[in-house]
């Protein structure tokens, strides 16, 4: 799972310097465009993918393992005058005492299961809370050779971005590397301030490619309905940049 100094020591800079992929918010906002159902997001951070949705109607619960992520979304809800349901709880044993017609995983947050014992575990948590008709959506980056050849740890120039209570430009710079045998990317931030304190933030994720997870889900017990080779629909090819599943529980 994310470690934590990652998700709580630097929840405050996180919407600074993550964005999130190009197209996701469209793609939920169109996908539940006419949804009468209950939505419980996994991973919702601080609320990038939720309050869009809460502001079309959508009766959404966010989840989050982080408590300051959480706290961050509340506050912008607020702004809003939204009022979140908000659940503080592990992807891979939360017990809720709803079950819902849809379940979403947002931005890559299934990479951050680093054993397939914790994959199959969240799979199986995420299929006891759905209802019989009901779909997982989740999103994962395709392993980029090119990109893996290029992590050799280091620094790269990322973005110069503002920050609150600092004063002038925050330099961040990261640096990656891939271990193969533990499909694993080891990737850190590193925040450079005005006057020369220096921060890193470390973040791991666990990449997948595409038979291993359809093998996971039919493990798990859910059948594919689609698979997106990014967030305009594009169909899954060679190339293509996401992985973003759609699938359903299978009836017994």
């Amino acid at each position: 799972m994310k470690d934590k100094i990652y998700h709580n020591k630097f929840a405050g800079f996180y919407d600074y310097f993550q964005h999130g992929v190009k197209g996701d918010v469209n793609f939920y906002l169109n996908y539940f465009k006419n949804f009468k159902g209950k939505i419980l997001e996994i991973g919702a951070g601080t609320g990038r993918i939720t309050i869009p949705l809460l502001k079309k109607g959508l009766d959404v619960t966010a989840l989050d393992i982080s408590s300051r992520m959480l706290a961050i979304l509340k506050e912008e809800a607020k702004k809003e005058r939204l009022s979140p349901k908000l659940v503080l709880a592990d992807m891979r044993t939360f017990h809720l005492k709803q079950k819902f017609e849809a379940i979403i995983v947002t931005f890559r947050a299934f990479q951050h299961l680093y054993s397939v014992d914790d994959q199959l575990k969240a799979l199986k948590c995420f299929k006891k809370h759905l209802k019989p008709n009901g779909i997982l959506i989740f999103d994962i980056y395709t392993p980029n050779l090119k990109y893996i050849q290029k992590g050799d740890w280091q620094w790269h120039k990322d973005q110069d971005i503002n920050l609150p209570s600092v004063k002038g430009k925050v330099r961040i710079d990261y640096r990656n590397r891939y271990d193969m045998a533990r499909q694993m990317m080891n990737q850190e931030y590193r925040f450079s301030y005005p006057g020369g304190r220096k921060e890193a933030v470390p973040l791991r994720m666990r990449f997948f490619f595409r038979f291993e997870i359809k093998h996971l889900l039919r493990l798990a017990g859910f059948k594919v309905k689609n698979l997106y080779g990014d967030f305009s629909k594009s169909k899954f090819k060679s190339g293509s940049p996401e992985m973003i599943w759609i699938v359903s529980p299978e009836r017994k």
